[in-house]
């Protein structure tokens, strides 16, 4: 009888111990993979974009901006409410430069991952304090 409990020990910790080696070589899914996204609704429309935006700035005016021009991204955004990657679509290169890096930094609605379009236009001249300067399209 003490060999059978003896031998179901053994067993039970070799099972424990493979189990562990298992979950210790998982590598972690990366912020951005698309399977964190638990069945959420994963494309939203612009508009929605900009519901869920909690935090954002604009850079500074484009050095000689006198430009008036659109840019346009397409942003994934992870659980944690961080845009996790960011592609230029399409617009005004010195725009698209420009707001790039300030986008990264953005802020969204945590626990409601997506992917969606952003677009911005910008209009000023530093000459007029009345020109519009960034705006959501």
């Amino acid at each position: 009888m003490k060999f059978l409990v003896r031998l179901a020990l053994v067993f039970i910790a070799l099972t424990v111990s493979a189990m562990a080696a298992d979950q210790s070589t998982e590598e972690p899914k990366s912020v951005c993979d698309e399977s964190v996204y638990y069945g959420n609704k994963l494309y939203i429309s612009i508009a929605e974009v900009h519901e869920r935006v909690v935090s954002l700035s604009w850079p500074d005016p484009p050095p000689g901006a006198r430009i008036e021009g659109n840019a346009v991204f397409q942003i994934k955004v992870a659980l944690s409410g961080k845009v996790c990657s960011i592609e230029s679509v399409g617009g005004h290169r010195l725009l698209l430069a420009v707001l790039t890096p300030e986008i990264k930094k953005w802020k969204f609605r945590p626990e409601m991952p997506f992917v969606g379009l952003v677009a911005v236009r910008y209009a000023g001249d530093p000459r007029f304090p009345e020109s519009k300067g960034y705006q959501f399209l």
